[in-house]
């Protein structure tokens, strides 16, 4: 008895002698803001509203004259560091003494994905600029839903693409391409494609599929101001299905499945849209509808060219160089927006896996993603409304970021968007 005395008066003491606290005692951090390189006449960089989003907590700090923010007492932890601004086009052109085209506002921002901050640390962020885009992603979805609480009945024909026309003009959307990136080469842009020897190359996108929205129907391709292109699978109406899917017999677009077997019903009053490349075919069924694949990644971009996309370079997959899927490359250059919906881990709380991000930091600093591990839950990525113009067109955000631009909404109908 004496001895087990001795030994739990021991273990008191040592606990005793131990700063608990010590691995979560807060930090010193700075962060200085860093202006592009082209911002030559930018002297004053106060006012930014930096925000630090870990998994437990959101802060914000705000810069002084140098773009410099300080904290003095940070908890330790793995924070995405962010900023944005709208810059009007006259103080852009102020800023960098060069002429810019277009008549839309642009962005100041950058971000910093996944900072480890456990002591007391310098941070750079790197700013970039941009103009906002007139035509942007406005909506994804790529889950399926589920009749009732019958998990063995999985919906999934329903899934739809959202155009949105952000500018106050009307715009022609007519020959714009949309690609779905590749999903299966590994860690995002960071894989190597075949023959193995071949490096990656920057500025380049893998594609699975490209679409083109048919040109010489102004009818259909031109949309007013805060209205929206809705590019489907299968336009019927669905909405008697459950209350995540939709009517959508009204689509501007149908991508029409010319499967010979149980292939998606189409329909007949819808114009196609034109698939230009997919790389499932041969060995694999060949895949017609736009492959939104619920379990991810499924990064999506909307992009232009003058040049005959269809007879750019195609790759095979890194990880299966015989097989008969060949990825189309596309330039970043030409890429007019874009969004990086990141799958989701099996652990729910373990959030997306960022390793599998697609889409380089100039089209989405950032990556969004659905709430659910497994789909069933009819979610569909959503951008957030910016502002509410007195005439009742919404602005919606665009910040080059598609952690902060998009939110996961479960229901809500096609061309609906949220309050800001």
């Amino acid at each position: 008895m004496k001895s087990k005395l001795l030994i739990f008066c021991s273990a008191l003491l040592l606990t005793a002698c131990m700063d608990m606290d010590d691995t979560t005692a807060p930090v010193k951090t700075s962060i200085q803001l860093v202006k592009p390189d082209n911002f030559v006449n930018m002297t004053d960089l106060s006012g930014f509203t930096i925000t630090l989003k870990s998994s437990i907590e959101t802060v914000t700090v705000r810069t002084d004259a140098a773009g410099k923010a300080d904290l003095s007492e940070l908890a330790p932890n793995t924070y995405d560091i962010s900023v944005a601004t709208t810059l009007s086009h006259a103080l852009y052109e102020q800023y960098t003494g060069e002429t810019a085209g277009g008549n839309m506002d642009f962005i100041l921002s950058g971000m910093l994905n996944q900072q480890v901050i456990t002591a007391d640390a310098d941070i750079k962020v790197p700013l970039s600029a941009f103009m906002q885009q007139e035509i942007v992603i406005g909506k994804v979805y790529p889950s399926f839903s589920k009749k009732d609480n019958d998990n063995s009945t999985i919906f999934e024909i329903g899934k739809y693409l959202e155009l949105y026309n952000n500018s106050a003009d009307s715009v022609d959307t007519g020959g714009l391409y949309i690609g779905l990136l590749e999903n299966e080469m590994g860690n995002g842009y960071n894989y190597k494609v075949y023959p193995y020897d071949q490096a990656y190359t920057p500025g380049i996108l893998h594609m699975k599929q490209v679409f083109r929205i048919p040109k010489d129907m102004p009818k259909k391709t031109k949309i007013g101001p805060g209205c929206t292109l809705l590019l489907v699978n299968s336009a019927f109406d669905y909405s008697s299905r459950n209350e995540f899917e939709s009517d959508l017999r009204k689509a501007d677009f149908e991508a029409k499945d010319l499967s010979t077997t149980n292939p998606v019903p189409n329909n007949s009053d819808v114009p196609a849209l034109e698939l230009i490349h997919t790389a499932y075919k041969s060995t694999m069924s060949t895949i017609y509808n736009m492959n939104l694949t619920e379990g991810g990644p499924t990064s999506v971009v909307i992009f232009s060219t003058t040049e005959d996309v269809s007879q750019w370079p195609t790759v095979r997959p890194y990880n299966a160089p015989t097989a008969d899927r060949f990825y189309m490359e596309v330039p970043v250059s030409c890429v007019i927006d874009g969004v990086d919906i990141m799958k989701h881990r099996n652990n729910i709380e373990a959030g997306a896996n960022i390793n599998e991000k697609r889409l380089f930091a100039e089209i989405d600093a950032g990556f969004t993603s659905v709430k659910s591990a497994n789909g069933k839950s009819g979610e569909k990525l959503v951008r957030k409304t910016l502002t509410v113009m007195p005439d009742g067109r919404k602005i919606l955000k665009d910040t080059n970021n598609s952690t902060y631009d998009f939110e996961c909404v479960s229901i809500i109908s096609p061309r609906n968007y949220l309050e800001p």
